[in-house]
């Protein structure tokens, strides 16, 4: 995943994942600020999903 890129477009994709997985509270997407890394280990630890899934789901998410 092209981390610059999703820094740059987190306030229009922040939606997106919230949709995709509204475990994550407002308060969490806002620690995000942009940092995949941080919402990668977020959803690891609130969905128990694999990273490689995760990354391949926000891929799909920056690509819309």
């Amino acid at each position: 995943m092209d981390k610059s890129r999703f820094g740059s477009r987190w306030p229009d994709v922040r939606y997106r994942v919230k949709s995709n997985w509204s475990r994550l509270t407002d308060e969490e997407l806002d620690q995000v600020k942009g940092d995949a890394d941080t919402l990668i280990s977020m959803i690891q630890e609130k969905y128990e999903e694999p990273r490689t899934s995760i990354e391949m789901q926000l891929e799909r998410l920056l690509a819309a």
